[in-house]
């Protein structure tokens, strides 16, 4: 890199993202990418004939860049600006040069995008990305990083919604990946919430309580609440039951005419989900 701006840039990148001073990095990244732009660094050409060691050096580089920038974003919660550096980073990632496509985060990002996905409910461009995965990471689910977005999904397809809260809870060894894990969580109770609302028309607040994965009956009874159930003598009556009724028929008809098995899974599934709430209603019974 025979610029001095960029070397510089380089430089003030790096001192300001070990100081996680990420504000900084967003900042700098713009020119720094303008300058790699320059350079013809920041899109590689890997269709050369002869790819020079320090062209190889250089976009490596580029790559430690655009990691720093998506992990900054990442820390800012701009999840969006960490997508657009994630799709830069793909043609770094997953290309036939060796030396170029091995990083000591790539298996980190990877998760964060999926993650990323998960939250934001993006279920099909998920299992998009993980059949993509498949074909070109060896051994996808024996990476420990990239097998926590899978078990996640797993679980809530199964309606496993104990297992996948559990994971969620404990949390990841990396500390980026549990960004995600209280809207994720969120997402788990707003399920079982609304299976339970179909599946009952009332319950002890107590197995609310367990149902939904709240520490005390008081938590319980301010999301109760909130989401418009009556509680009269600690028990919780589901009042709308007849209207999310209705909407999930109109759901299951929409999701018809797209696929004919549809209705047939949710049907599955939600048999699941029930038969997994009447268990932890027993068993919270008995104890």
């Amino acid at each position: 890199m025979s610029s001095v701006a960029l070397p510089d840039l380089v430089k003030s990148l790096s001192v300001a993202f070990n100081a996680k001073d990420y504000e900084s990095c967003e900042k700098l990244l713009g020119p720094t990418k303008v300058e790699l732009i320059k350079h013809s660094l920041l899109v590689p050409d890997l269709q050369k004939s002869n790819l020079s060691e320090s062209y190889i050096n250089d976009l490596n580089i580029t790559k430690n860049i655009l990691e720093i920038g998506a992990l900054s974003s990442i820390y800012l919660s701009k999840f969006d600006i960490y997508q657009n550096y994630f799709t830069q980073l793909r043609q770094f990632y997953f290309n036939d040069i060796k030396e170029l496509n091995e990083s000591n985060n790539k298996s980190k990002l990877i998760s964060l995008y999926l993650l990323i996905l998960l939250s934001q409910g993006d279920v099909t461009k998920f299992h998009s990305e993980l059949e993509y995965l498949d074909k070109h990471i060896k051994d996808l689910e024996n990476d420990e990083l990239l097998s926590y977005p899978i078990k996640v999904d797993r679980w809530l397809m199964e309606g496993s919604y104990q297992k996948a809260w559990n994971l969620l809870e404990v949390g990841s060894a990396v500390p980026e990946l549990d960004v995600f894990s209280k809207t994720l969580m969120d997402a788990i109770r707003d399920e079982v919430a609304l299976s339970t609302e179909l599946a009952y028309e009332n319950l002890p607040l107590i197995n609310i309580k367990t149902l939904l994965f709240f520490n005390t009956e008081k938590n319980a009874e301010a999301f109760a609440l909130e989401r418009g159930w009556e509680i009269t003598n600690s028990i919780v009556y589901f009042h709308n039951k007849e209207r999310l009724n209705n909407e999930a028929v109109q759901e299951d008809l929409e999701e018809q005419d797209e696929n004919a098995n549809m209705t047939g899974n949710k049907l599955a599934q939600f048999k699941l989900i029930k038969k997994t709430m009447d268990y932890a209603i027993n068993i919270e019974t008995i104890v």
